[in-house]
């Protein structure tokens, strides 16, 4: 069973972890109207949660390296409550409670949530099933807030961020990061025009929080690292719609991205089964609320 949370759960509710569970449950099932609309429309990772590590995980050690990066940038402590909206598997949670007092985290798909309990072993993780535009927390209740590949996800970007800052303690950071996916990255050259995400464009991820009236405090925390893959394994991702980009796309669509794809990376690494080592990079900015 995953560990939902108690006392910090659903505003003023208290009770044990049984209720706590029961009513984020019934938030998800029985509320209606545009939160509710809003909670079906962003994407939850269901279909691919039994693949999810294996094609964005990091590499071995690299977690660690990254869980530094986040640690530095909010200036978190051994007794920081930190909040990770879209904590998926816990790929940068489990790594980031070993340097925190604990970690909780929302996520929409059931499926990871069960993958991120498979990999606990002792850390202090708690995660619950909700939505990042209706979080089950108290005001000011946290330390810092870490978002990683998640806002291009949500459509109510706007309002998850309202959220967080609701949910932050004065003057606590909202910690945005983004880490390589070679396999996307090459994707993205190829895949076709007009193809965008539900929520924050892929063109204003450098802005959208300035834009929205948050400011950025000191430089990025950067980290350099390699990624190892076959080549054809960026075309065997196309043809199982990996990546959320091309869950709606038609059959033939795919086909022919995956066609396309095979005969520019063989022209550009010949054995699409060899082994390629290929650069990418982690990178945290700490960001404050509007005032």
């Amino acid at each position: 069973m995953l560990r939902y949370l108690e006392t910090e759960c659903c505003a003023d509710r208290r009770g044990t972890p049984r209720a706590a569970s029961a009513i984020l449950e019934s938030m998800a099932k029985t509320q209606t109207g545009p939160l509710a609309d809003e909670a079906l429309r962003s994407l939850a990772f269901d279909r691919v949660a039994g693949e999810y590590d294996e094609t964005r995980g990091l590499p071995p050690g690299v977690d660690a390296q990254v869980a530094d990066l986040f640690a530095r940038a909010g200036g978190l402590r051994s007794d920081s409550r930190v909040l990770e909206i879209g904590i998926g598997t816990g790929r940068i949670a489990l790594a980031l409670s070993r340097r925190v007092g604990t970690v909780f985290g929302v996520d929409l798909s059931r499926p990871m949530l069960a993958r991120l309990e498979g990999k606990r072993s002792g850390e202090r993780v708690r995660a619950v099933r909700a939505d990042a535009t209706r979080l089950p927390y108290r005001d000011a209740s946290f330390d810092a807030a870490v978002a990683v590949h998640v806002f291009h996800l949500i459509p109510d970007w706007r309002r998850a961020l309202r959220e967080v800052t609701r949910a932050l303690r004065p003057g606590a950071p909202l910690l945005h990061g983004w880490t390589g996916v070679p396999a996307a990255d090459l994707l993205r050259v190829f895949e076709p025009r007009g193809l965008e995400n539900r929520g924050v464009r892929e063109g204003e991820r450098e802005r959208f929080l300035a834009e929205s009236g948050w400011r950025r405090v000191g430089e990025p925390e950067r980290l350099e690292f390699v990624k190892r893959i076959r080549p054809a394994e960026v075309v065997e991702m196309v043809e199982r719609r990996t990546f959320s980009r091309l869950w709606e796309l038609p059959d033939e669509s795919i086909a022919a991205l995956a066609e396309r794809l095979r005969d520019e990376l063989a022209n550009r690494f010949g054995d699409l089964d060899a082994e390629v080592d290929l650069a990418a990079e982690a990178r945290v900015e700490r960001w404050l609320p509007p005032t």
